[in-house]
């Protein structure tokens, strides 16, 4: 019976790591869609649309986390603890990351704003490199410093709890940690300028996982399988090309 209980229990979990997978993917097209556009004319930095979409598909993201890493806690404990989803050690670093993420989201957000609405008099001052540094340098530190937490928490959590995947739901979740945690840390590192934090945080998701899962194994848990093979082409292919440009590597 416990057996059955703990299959049923962690029936979810894969279906939760999907939804991770698409709200983080949905946030990340839109980014790119609007990434030319122009401010809108009159005293609105963001257009309407603009400013409900970029609140929204966060808060999707987050809540997509959120379920994941309450399903982590339900199935590998049979229940669901108030302890564990407060008070633990991991659950400490999984909420604090979520609310870091937020606001380095937050502060890219502000920032990005002020600096298309500035006039181009003030363009080349020092307020101007004020928020330039919010905008790129400080916003995406402190988002990469929180998405590194909740995916450390999650990976430890998470790794043996689920069911084993079989079929060709591995092969769409490894396109799936592709699109997320690879096309993640090479923006942070690249556009955003964050190089040793992506590497960093690359190396250590990477090392507990292959610590904790065989390399063969990497694709059938879901959890590494999100999480692991992003990371890992990701942070081989910042290394490599540091290595072959010799310092700081820049979109072609």
């Amino acid at each position: 019976m416990a057996f059955e209980s703990r299959v049923q229990g962690s029936a979810p979990i894969a279906r939760n790591v999907f939804w991770v997978v698409m709200s983080c993917l949905a946030w990340e097209i839109y980014q790119v869609l609007r990434a030319s556009a122009q401010a809108p004319a009159g005293s609105w930095a963001l257009a309407p649309a603009d400013l409900v979409l970029l609140v929204l598909f966060p808060a999707l993201a987050a809540f997509a986390f959120t379920r994941l890493f309450l399903a982590l806690n339900q199935t590998s404990r049979g229940t669901l603890h108030i302890y564990t989803t407060i008070s633990s050690p991991f659950a400490w670093i999984f909420w604090i990351g979520l609310a870091t993420g937020m606001i380095g989201h937050g502060l890219h957000l502000a920032g990005h704003a002020l600096h298309q609405a500035m006039p181009e008099v003030l363009a080349m001052g020092e307020f101007a490199a004020k928020i330039n540094f919010v905008d790129n340098t400080a916003g995406y530190l402190v988002l990469g410093i929180g998405l590194f937490l909740v995916s450390l928490a999650i990976l430890v959590q998470g790794i043996g709890v689920g069911q084993e995947m079989i079929g060709p739901e591995r092969f769409l979740l490894v396109l799936g940690s592709l699109g997320t945690y690879g096309f993640t840390t090479l923006y942070l590192a690249i556009e955003g300028q964050q190089l040793i934090l992506a590497i960093v945080s690359s190396v250590i998701l990477c090392g507990l996982g292959l610590w904790r899962v065989p390399p063969s194994e990497i694709t059938r848990d879901p959890i590494a399988a999100l999480i692991v093979p992003g990371s890992f082409l990701a942070g081989a292919a910042l290394i490599v090309w540091t290595i072959v440009v010799g310092g700081q590597p820049s979109w072609p």
